[in-house]
């Protein structure tokens, strides 16, 4: 699902990520782990066509994403991948049903079919019962599951998460671990992650470790 070949990146003097290569398969669950500064971040937002190499290509889903024009990336973003952040980002002005439909909506899906499916996507995390609430009614561990249901709207190939657990407490992290588990055998989901939870990184099919912008 996911090629990266030689990826190099740097800010100034620093280098963030010397030449970083890897292989994702569909419906694995990959956790990319490492000291703060080692590059998982840089890394994740390359793959997630979120930021441009300096040098290296990306694969997803067939496509080489290094070689699409910026409208053409922005198109395969918004098809092709879901994002799921540790701080939600949800749009407070929107109720969680309108931030799940969002995604859809800007692809130039119908309101019917968007409402829908986001309908649905919040049914499966949970979430039915707060679907016309804003984002400051919800809790943080509710606002992820929304998160979670809006990253899968557009049925992608790959959802990339960045610290899905970090702002959380035990419980609703275990909640939010287990969630992400049950989106991969329903819908045969790739996931990769970078996180600094170790339960959650071992939980994972796969751990890459990083340090200094190289995998270990």
């Amino acid at each position: 699902m996911i090629r990266a070949t030689d990826i190099r990146k740097r800010f100034g003097a620093v280098e963030a990520l010397g030449g970083v290569s890897l292989e994702v398969a569909q419906a694995e669950i990959v956790a990319i782990v490492g000291a703060s500064g080692a590059g998982k971040s840089t890394l994740l937002q390359i793959l997630g066509t979120l930021l441009a190499p300096d040098s290296g290509r990306v694969e997803i889903a067939g496509v080489d994403v290094s070689q699409l024009k910026a409208k053409e990336i922005a198109k395969f973003r918004n098809r092709h991948i879901g994002f799921v952040f540790q701080f939600h980002h949800l749009l407070p002005e929107f109720s969680a049903i309108e931030n799940v439909m969002m995604p859809s909506l800007l692809g130039g899906c119908s309101r019917r079919e968007a409402e829908s499916r986001a309908t649905e996507l919040l049914e499966m995390v949970g979430m039915q019962h707060r679907a016309t609430h804003r984002p400051s009614e919800m809790s943080g561990g509710e606002q992820q599951r929304v998160a979670i249901a809006r990253a899968l709207i557009n049925r992608p190939s790959v959802v990339f998460a960045d610290e899905p657990t970090g702002n959380l407490d035990t419980r609703n992290r275990d909640e939010i671990q287990r969630l992400l588990y049950d989106v991969r055998d329903r819908f045969n989901q790739t996931i990769v992650l970078v996180t600094h939870d170790e339960t959650l990184a071992s939980s994972a099919d796969r751990k890459i470790v990083m340090s200094d912008g190289r995998i270990l």
